[in-house]
């Protein structure tokens, strides 16, 4: 008897360190080609509203790109404006929805045209998880204390079959 449930939970073992490989390396797949190709424009939206607060397109003018703001942000009084659009430094600050102490927190948002990317690069969230997602040239970049997200278009050609 002991024989056949040792043969078992080799056989088990053996099950699910494939099992584990083959999901790691669909994963890995998927997250090396998923969203690689080049974006046209970034959309940066606030709250559960469906138009973009900025649009930062990189194809405009043969790669000088802009920024285009499409509406303030709602903020209370004592806050100021938002979002806060710095083309010397290339960043945007939006105000987040994560309160500290009662103080809402900014998010900034850096951008590059020559390529093509955004990266939240302050912010302040349990575990600063929205930072630490890094630069993305086409995945798209989700705050969820903060509210905020960014998506991307990409090229035409990239959907046809």
């Amino acid at each position: 008897m002991k024989k056949i449930k040792s043969v078992q939970t080799k056989r088990d073992i053996f099950l699910s360190v494939a099992l584990f490989i083959v999901v790691g390396a669909l994963f890995l797949l998927f997250r090396l080609t998923a969203f690689n190709s080049d974006a046209t424009q970034a959309y940066i939206f606030y709250g559960d509203l469906s138009n973009p607060i900025v649009t930062i397109d990189f194809a405009y003018n043969n790669g000088e790109g802009r920024i285009v703001k499409n509406y303030d942000q709602e903020v209370p009084n004592n806050y100021g404006n938002y979002p806060i659009i710095n083309e010397n430094d290339q960043t945007i600050t939006l105000l987040g929805d994560y309160e500290i102490d009662g103080v809402r927190q900014i998010v900034v948002i850096k951008y590059d045209y020559i390529k093509k990317s955004v990266q939240i690069i302050e912010e302040q969230s349990p575990n600063n998880i929205c930072s630490r997602e890094g630069e993305s040239t086409g995945w798209p970049l989700i705050c969820l204390p903060n509210r905020i997200r960014v998506e991307f278009d990409t090229n035409e050609e990239d959907f046809t079959i």
